[in-house]
């Protein structure tokens, strides 16, 4: 389902922008359900939503609210959303997992994000790995960041392109500020989403607007991977979740494709979704 153009582009560089994956008035209702659960405490959350970090007690790191995927549908029809699953299906060879949906927000304030990725140090690590043969490319495990805002230039998402097929370590003076074409600076706009490999080294340099940065960040992994086994729906909360987003969050063998696979692959090929 990827263009030649696409699959040309992601195994030169290691990541896609796929444009306006959801619509200006899906932003404004996930900024406004962000919003209120970002100005609650913890202990006000709604279960099973749950901070990554305390913000309360990490000053400077931005909180990351996990577990999105409960607290509203919105969220779930982002993560089955057809422009963004047209890319993970085939990247996955149609054996896909969601491991985690989360709602972020950064402010002026808050640290950056060092340059890292799936294999540090330059060592392969075969249990986040990205191959590409004859017409196909596969990688094991990505990542898609929705941006609900327009990101300006020289802030936001950054990585160093190909350097998900390096077998060397990135040299010490490469950093997040580092000047094109070492670094790419990919400035989304609000509804676009960044889909890239987890072997792809990346960060994510400091916010410079008063207003915040506002990311829902997705990964999907292949089904058969054991990175999350405890990942499939919290028994308590399953009541929450439709039965296809439930699904999307088990593990399954390599030789089964899933029922919500099957049918999110016939609505994407019928429809012709494309960049």
């Amino acid at each position: 389902m990827l263009t030649q153009k696409e699959k040309w582009f992601f195994d030169l560089t290691g990541y896609l922008v796929l444009p306006q994956v959801i619509s200006p008035e899906t932003v404004q209702k996930m900024l406004k359900i962000g919003n209120a659960w970002h100005d609650s405490p913890e202990d006000e959350l709604p279960a099973p939503l749950q901070s990554y970090r305390d913000a309360g007690t990490r000053e400077h790191t931005p909180r990351a609210i996990d577990n999105i995927v409960y607290g509203d549908a919105i969220f779930q029809e982002l993560v089955l959303n057809p422009h963004i699953m047209r890319v993970v299906l085939e990247l996955t060879n149609y054996r896909p997992q969601l491991l985690a949906a989360t709602y972020t927000r950064n402010f002026q304030n808050e640290d950056d994000i060092p340059l890292h990725n799936g294999h540090e140090g330059g060592l392969r690590n075969p249990a986040n790995d990205y191959q590409a043969v004859g017409d196909k490319v596969f990688a094991t495990f990505l990542n898609a960041a929705v941006s609900l805002v327009d990101v300006p230039r020289g802030a936001g998402f950054v990585c160093v392109p190909g350097s998900h097929k390096s077998n060397f370590a990135c040299p010490d003076d490469v950093t997040i500020y580092s000047d094109p074409p070492v670094i790419h600076n990919v400035n989304a706009r609000a509804g676009d989403c960044v889909i890239f490999t987890e072997t792809l080294r990346h960060g994510g340099r400091a916010w410079p607007l008063d207003e915040p940065r506002r990311t829902v960040f997705m990964r999907y992994s292949t089904s058969y991977a054991s990175w999350s086994p405890g990942v499939a729906p919290i028994p308590a909360h399953r009541h929450l979740l439709c039965d296809d987003v439930a699904e999307l969050m088990e593990m399954a063998p390599h030789q089964s494709e899933k029922n919500v696979v099957h049918r999110l692959r016939s609505e994407i090929e019928s429809a012709k979704y494309s960049a």
